[in-house]
């Protein structure tokens, strides 16, 4: 079905039976429940840190078996970014790229593909910031990252 199809069954609904419906996605799918919380209270933070850390679950973990994924953390932004929070967006592609970064500093681990992705999402998130007048919010982070990476020979503005 399409978003046309939908939006004419959605039509044909009345009041009770669409609150009975968003109820049960916001129950049983955790990206609906995540999309209705900021849609209800405007408030992204919430959101946001919880996503950042999965990214640096994927990108950069801790403990013992320390096995990276960062094809998924890219996966995870891809997704959030179809939410449409320039905020959002912008926080997990600058926390990709400082994960990324410190798995450089610490242990030299690099390769051309991780290094254009690096610069992919780094680049990204600057240029959304731009679109959105949010520069100078994220002025220190971007500076702090293009400093780290230009030891790499990366971010070179």
């Amino acid at each position: 079905m399409g978003l046309k199809e939908l939006k004419e069954q959605l039509i044909q609904q009345d009041q009770k039976q669409l609150i009975k419906l968003l109820s049960e996605l916001y129950k049983n799918v955790p990206a609906a429940k995540d999309y209705l919380d900021i849609y209800a209270t405007g408030d992204v933070q919430l959101l946001i840190e919880k996503q950042k850390t999965e990214i640096e679950k994927y990108v950069y973990p801790r403990g013992r078996n320390m096995v990276t994924n960062e094809k998924e953390a890219r996966k995870l932004i891809r997704t959030l970014q179809k939410m449409k929070i320039p905020e959002l967006t912008i926080e997990l592609n600058l926390r990709y790229t400082d994960c990324c970064i410190t798995m450089m500093e610490d242990f030299g681990y690099s390769d051309e593909s991780y290094e254009i992705s690096l610069e992919n999402h780094f680049y990204q998130a600057v240029e959304l910031m731009e679109r959105e007048n949010m520069s100078s919010r994220y002025e220190d982070l971007v500076g702090n990252l293009t400093q780290r990476g230009r030891e790499f020979g990366l971010l070179e503005q």
